[in-house]
Formats: C-alpha cells, structure tokens, sequence
C-alpha cells in the first residue's frame, strides 16, 4: 500500500483538478448557474484523461458521455421558454 503523501500524487494533480471542478460543477448548478454545465463538461474532460492514466476503458467512455451530456445541456439550457 502507498503511503498517503505518496496517493495524493498518483495521478500529477490531475484528480485532485477533477476533484475541484466536480464540485465547482455541482456548486454552480445547485445555484442555477448555466455555467455549471461546462465546469461538467470540463470535469468530465479531466475524467476522460484519469481513465486513460488508469487504463480503464469503461472509465473514459463513461466520461465521453459525460461530456457530451453536460454540453448538450448547457446549449439547452434556457431554450424551452
């Protein structure tokens, strides 16, 4: 088992930016704010690259969707009224 300063740099900060766009996303749609989507979009994004880091293909298809899914919405957004 690594050491916990050691698992804190497994992926270069990459999941720790992940981690902090996930909750600005989550933050800013708790707020009605259309920008959250792309926070989503981004987060996603980053996710797609942790899948890669991981070798884990279910991982970054997953998180294609994401992305898809969280532009789609932003472009959306609003457009119902």
């Amino acid at each position: 088992m690594d050491s916990i300063p050691d698992s804190l740099t497994n992926y270069y900060g990459v999941d720790w930016v992940l981690f902090l766009l996930i909750l600005s996303h989550m933050w800013a749609l708790g707020r009605h704010k259309r920008y959250g989507w792309l926070l989503g979009a981004c987060a996603a994004s980053t996710g797609i690259v942790i899948g890669v880091m991981a070798d884990s293909i279910a991982l970054a298809i997953m998180n294609v969707f994401f992305t898809g899914f969280h532009i789609r919405n932003y472009i959306k957004w609003g457009s119902d009224k």
